[in-house]
């Protein structure tokens, strides 16, 4: 395992041959990590990075997106549409003059190896490196579950933390760790990329320079980001009594057959996101039990051990993907009626007064799973 300091953007990266075609970068998640901030700051500042040579593919967002969807619909045994989004992509990248290309795109930490390596392939000759972003454990564990009450998903704390901490199945589980299993992601894309060409950033501790982030991901990438303007707050956590309130909220649409458009347009968009969302600074944060800190301690510690053994390139210290402090807040479970009540009333009235936003995002595919930050 090599660990590499913050360095000069000129000194990362390949330097492929002009008939080898740029050195594409895939930003391949994982959720949870900082994705959508690092996405929104690229897109922010788009021409920037053509100047210093990096063409980051847009200019909408969707562009990356559509292209990752139709990645993840191949199968085992078939082949990508010449005319299709991701094929249309790979021809971006492969004509782009400049030394490099990133593509960002947390569901890429879902490939299976036939996926992965149909990415590598279609832009061949390019070479390609992976940067994947990882946060620790503990808030992860409790940013996957709110993230999923904000994505239609019905799953309660407690079957949550039941099928995490003690049955190692289930729904909820399955949807966590095809996500959040960091060893098994790298290993995915180590069997089609050389290990030195795959670089892990590590979120740094709660505590650390907000922006630390942000210039060990241009590390990775090569681009000098330090004039780079930063976007507002993306995609803010819920606080634990809106969380629940969400998660009630999906099992009654769930019951009422809401479909998935409606609900991203109405439930995710403009309740979750727009009201509840701003609630975040008078709401307790989630918080975890005493046995569910000792269990993701343990696990964390054996994930960190499992990376380690898989000798890749790290910026940043895997030191940081060891739970900090205990997490201050309250359990989900606690949170009583009387306080969803009053939030419910609460979101009702700031939704009939606030402003009104546009179409749900065009990003979002159905059903969602907690794949965004």
């Amino acid at each position: 395992m090599t660990t590499r300091p913050h360095h000069r953007a000129e000194s990362t990266g390949s330097s492929p041959s002009r008939t080898a075609g740029p050195t594409v970068f895939l930003h391949v998640g994982t959720p949870k990590s900082g994705t959508t901030h690092l996405q929104a700051r690229m897109s922010a500042n788009r021409e920037q990075a053509e100047r210093q040579g990096l063409l980051w593919p847009g200019p909408a967002r969707r562009v990356q997106v559509e292209a990752v969807r139709d990645l993840l619909s191949l199968e085992a045994g078939g082949s990508l549409a010449p005319d299709g989004p991701w094929s249309r992509l790979a021809t971006t990248l492969r004509a782009w003059s400049g030394p490099r290309a990133l593509i960002s795109m947390e569901w890429l930490g879902e490939s299976t190896p036939a996926q992965a390596e149909a990415a590598v392939r279609s832009v061949a000759p390019a070479p390609v490196e992976i940067v994947v972003t990882a946060r620790d454990l503990l808030r992860t564990f409790v940013a996957q579950w709110q993230e999923m009450t904000k994505n239609y998903r019905p799953w309660t704390w407690a079957q949550f933390v039941e099928e995490m901490t003690k049955t190692g199945s289930g729904p909820a589980h399955s949807a966590f760790w095809r996500q959040q299993d960091l060893p098994a992601v790298l290993r995915t894309w180590s069997a089609v990329v050389p290990a030195h060409r795959i670089h892990l950033v590590t979120v740094p501790a709660q505590e650390s320079d907000p922006d630390l982030l942000w210039r060990r991901f241009c590390s990775a990438v090569g681009l000098d980001g330090s004039t780079f303007t930063s976007p507002g707050p993306r995609n803010e956590s819920l606080g634990a009594v809106s969380a629940v309130l969400m998660q009630r909220i999906n099992v009654a649409a769930l019951a009422s057959g809401v479909d998935h458009a409606t609900y991203q347009r109405t439930l995710h968009k403009a309740v979750a996101r727009r009201v509840l969302a701003s609630y975040r600074g008078r709401e307790q944060s989630i918080a975890v039990s005493a046995e569910v800190d000792a269990w993701i301690r343990e696990r964390a510690e054996s994930l960190v051990d499992d990376v380690r053994r898989l000798d890749l390139q790290v910026v940043g210290d895997l030191a940081d993907l060891l739970p900090g402090p205990a997490l201050l807040g309250t359990e989900p479970a606690d949170v009583g009626d009387a306080e969803l009540l009053e939030t419910c009333i609460r979101a009702l009235v700031d939704l009939s007064t606030s402003p009104q936003s546009g179409p749900a995002h065009a990003g979002r595919r159905p059903a969602g799973d907690g794949s965004h930050d």
